[in-house]
């Protein structure tokens, strides 16, 4: 069984290696030259050797020793294996998108691209059943890759996904057995937008608190959910929450889903208001708005958490894409405001509403913008109506477990 596995292992942590020497061609101690391989489509070309040792530590779990760098794996149940640390088709698509992400960064570098963050999503489509007895391939069938990335325009993620293409071992050579699609992904593209709030029915703030708090995990285990942020008000007994998902598809299967069913069935919660919105990600971004992942929440959760100023309004143009021509213009304007730490720019061109669920660091800097001549202008604007204006606490400790941007520090 030893012999088995340490074969499987060995071969995927062979394309792993390279990642971290040939793809960006670094010298390192476990790099050989090799003889001059005489091929007809390619020439001459020199070759170098990557290696790897497999050691089995006990059933089911190895370590692998590279370049004085050791890697703990596991098998998988076909195989009997426990499958807590990371495994060996782990591995293999953790070494394509790690090509992939490097090779982005060192061909940005090149050709003068601004690149601010990357993150590349890989995934694979194969038979596990083989892996029981072989009665079936259990090959890969089909690798996706999605890079999404922060600074270049879609012309030059391409250009760098051609890099991708060209220069990664992993990729040139998983595509002999595979076809693998690049879907590249503008940070922030196509994220949606709900917008809930209702009134609890609790004596108090502290006692509906206590009620959902301990529901702050299953919350943070959405999938597709980017951040929620808890919003409560104790004067008028409503609370809710803004959410940002990575897609619209996301935010409908939450939605369908049992834990936001529970939610709307709580014989404590009513009035609900739920809305939906696509995020106007320029502007957005514009106001310091996070709208991917990673966001590492407060740094001290017990610091106040700041304050939401929900806006909705109907637009009176024609068309969306009008109102947005109408309001971009403003978004420096915006990002100037003392104390406003993000925005995030909501609009449903179904229902012509649009609006923006502002994060401000503390309730004066929130009443200072709304006493101010923007805000007055926004009210006043011929083009827009029917305005419903909500503020709220955040509540900092769930909103850090769910991811929320919401660090005033």
């Amino acid at each position: 069984m030893y012999r088995r596995l340490s074969i499987l292992f060995a071969c995927v942590l062979i394309l792993s290696l390279l990642v971290g020497g040939a793809a960006l061609g670094r010298e390192t101690g476990n790099f050989d030259s090799g003889p001059v391989a005489q091929s007809s489509d390619e020439g001459d070309v020199t070759l170098a050797t990557a290696k790897a040792k497999v050691e089995m530590v006990q059933d089911g779990r190895a370590i692998v020793l590279a370049r004085g760098n050791r890697i703990l794996v596991d098998s998988v149940p076909p195989l009997g294996g426990p499958n807590e640390e990371i495994n060996p088709l782990d591995l293999l698509l953790g070494s394509l998108g790690t090509c992939g992400a490097f090779i982005y960064e060192a061909a940005a570098a090149e050709m003068g691209i601004d690149l601010h963050s990357l993150s590349v999503n890989v995934e694979a489509d194969f038979a596990p059943a083989g892996l029981v007895d072989g009665a079936v391939n259990p090959r890969v069938r089909a690798f996706r890759a999605t890079v999404t990335a922060d600074g270049p325009t879609m012309d030059e993620m391409d250009a760098l996904a051609d890099e991708w293409r060209a220069r990664c071992p992993i990729y040139t050579t998983l595509e002999l057995a595979a076809p693998i699609e690049i879907t590249n992904r503008l940070a922030g593209e196509g994220t949606a937008v709900l917008d809930v709030t209702f009134t609890y029915n609790f004596d108090t703030a502290e006692d509906y608190v206590a009620e959902v708090s301990p529901m702050a995990d299953m919350f943070a285990a959405v999938p597709g959910l980017v951040w929620k942020t808890w919003t409560l008000n104790p004067e008028t007994k409503r609370a809710g929450a803004v959410y940002l998902f990575e897609n619209a598809e996301a935010r409908q299967t939450y939605m369908d889903g049992e834990l936001f069913g529970a939610v709307q069935s709580h014989p404590a919660l009513s009035d609900y208001r739920i809305r939906t919105y696509d995020v106007m990600r320029n502007e957005s971004l514009v106001t310091r708005a996070q709208l991917w992942g990673d966001s590492e929440g407060m740094a001290d959760a017990n610091t106040e958490a700041g304050m939401i100023l929900d806006v909705e309004f109907t637009y009176g143009f024609d068309t969306a894409a009008e109102y947005v021509a109408e309001v971009s213009p403003l978004a420096e304007e915006f990002a100037a405001i003392p104390g406003l730490v993000w925005k995030v720019w909501t609009l449903n061109p179904e229902t012509k509403k649009a609006g923006a669920a502002y994060y401000f660091a503390n309730a004066d800097a929130l009443q200072t913008y709304m006493d101010s001549d923007l805000f007055g202008a926004v009210k006043g604007h011929p083009a827009l109506s029917d305005h419903e204006i909500s503020t709220f606490n955040v509540m900092g400790d769930e909103s850090v477990i769910t991811r929320a941007p919401v660090d005033t520090q």
